[in-house]
């Protein structure tokens, strides 16, 4: 109520127009966005999402990963599996945003002809100030509150594209009904309605989700918030084994070269180069070039793409109480990322990618519980980490490989 009556104080008494009032409220959406953004940046709750929906390069590094990033002075952290849904909802958000915009507030100001006053342009600026500071003030409540501690980061993410949505379809009807000649004075009264409107809805579903947490009938408001696994892992009495460096690098080489995207833009750029050149007298450099730039492009992110994965990671072979054994999988700058039991080992398959034999190791590969888990670029004497002796795994690999078909895809994450 606090926030849409700043708004509605600025039409009532200072007589903003309808340019006006939809500026505001345009810039209220963008700070939404942004508020959003900085809570689920924090959250602590696992995400929700699925992981195979982000399997690109660099989302699909950091939709894996578990583990946060300490701040150096604030007692808050950083999520790393929150960044790839962060940035989707801040792509998606910010091309709703610039629409809402064009046709809300452009559109509205192109049909009428309205141009703010200095005396519009003062108190405009004074309430986008109050609802950024009231934007920042819900911000610091939730850091301040601890609310970030159980929260997962769909959360704040869903409310403010549910707001936004509800806002800019007030700004996109109301804009329609000005450039279809409605009277303005309506035009005022059904945005402020319909935002309103929309602002309590959205207050209210916050409501019923927290009822819905604190009591045991199921309403079906309540959000699904899973539980990271708690994984133990001791470096001690464990063996430990390491993917090779440089095969690591090679691997994100061909990683992003591989990229479908890569092949379509880099091909096509390429052939028209060479098309241009054999149908001018000159060499059609820009296309040539852009390929070029296509191709370092993809292999850098590759690179980032397997490096973040796998350079620090470690596998560790450990006993369990029940007498098996347990493979953990280990990232040496964030922490345990999951583990594997005895029979999950057993069922891993080995292969030789072209990184592989290019560097004399192999890749152990299992999919469980709808996760596929790579144990890229293993040294030979390490294949006992996939439930069989190394010396049963090298017979296994140089008695089967002559006649087994090539079963490498670095493509996959």
């Amino acid at each position: 109520m606090a926030v849409n009556a700043v708004p509605l104080v600025g039409v009532l008494a200072l007589d903003w127009s309808l340019v006006a009032l939809l500026a505001v409220y345009w810039v209220e959406l963008g700070a939404c966005l942004v508020g959003a953004a900085v809570k689920a940046l924090f959250a602590e709750g696992k995400p929700t999402y699925n992981a195979d929906g982000f399997s690109w390069l660099v989302f699909g590094a950091l939709s894996e990963k578990r583990g946060r990033i300490s701040l150096p002075v604030l007692p808050l952290s950083i999520q790393v599996a929150n960044l790839p849904a962060i940035l989707m909802t801040l792509a998606i958000g910010s091309v709703g945003w610039a629409l809402f915009g064009a046709i809300g507030v452009g559109g509205v100001g192109e049909t009428t002809g309205a141009t703010l006053t200095d005396a519009e342009s003062v108190s405009v600026g004074l309430g986008v100030l109050a609802v950024v500071v009231g934007r920042a003030v819900d911000v610091g409540r939730y850091l301040l509150g601890g609310a970030y501690a159980s929260v997962p980061p769909q959360q704040p993410l869903r409310s403010a594209l549910t707001s936004m949505a509800g806002t800019g379809s007030a700004l996109l009807i109301g804009g329609g009904f000005v450039i279809a000649g409605a009277p303005p004075p309506f035009v005022l009264a059904f945005v402020l309605a319909v935002k309103l409107l929309a602002d309590i809805v959205g207050v209210y579903r916050d409501r019923l989700e927290a009822f819905d947490e604190r009591t045991s009938v199921e309403l079906g408001f309540a959000p699904d918030t899973p539980e990271w696994e708690r994984i133990e892992s001791s470096r001690d009495g464990s063996e430990i084994v390491r993917p090779k460096p440089a095969a690591v690098v090679v691997g994100g080489v061909v990683r992003g070269l591989r990229s479908p995207l890569a092949l379509v833009l880099g091909g096509a750029l390429t052939l028209f180069g060479l098309l241009s050149t054999a149908t001018t007298d000159g060499v059609a450099v820009e296309l040539l070039g852009g390929a070029v730039v296509v191709a370092g492009a993809f292999t850098a992110l590759g690179v980032f793409d397997w490096s973040f994965r796998y350079l620090a990671m470690e596998y560790r072979t450990a006993s369990e109480e029940t007498g098996g054994e347990k493979l953990v999988g280990y990232d040496r700058l964030l922490g345990p990322q999951w583990r594997l039991s005895r029979e999950s080992r057993a069922e891993m398959e080995r292969a030789r990618t072209v990184t592989d034999r290019l560097f004399g190791t192999e890749t152990l590969r299992v999919e469980r519980d709808g996760r596929e888990y790579r144990l890229p670029h293993l040294p030979p004497d390490a294949a006992g980490i996939g439930g069989q002796s190394p010396s049963v795994a090298r017979e296994f690999r140089l008695v089967s490989e002559p006649s087994k078909p090539h079963a490498g895809n670095e493509g996959r994450g």
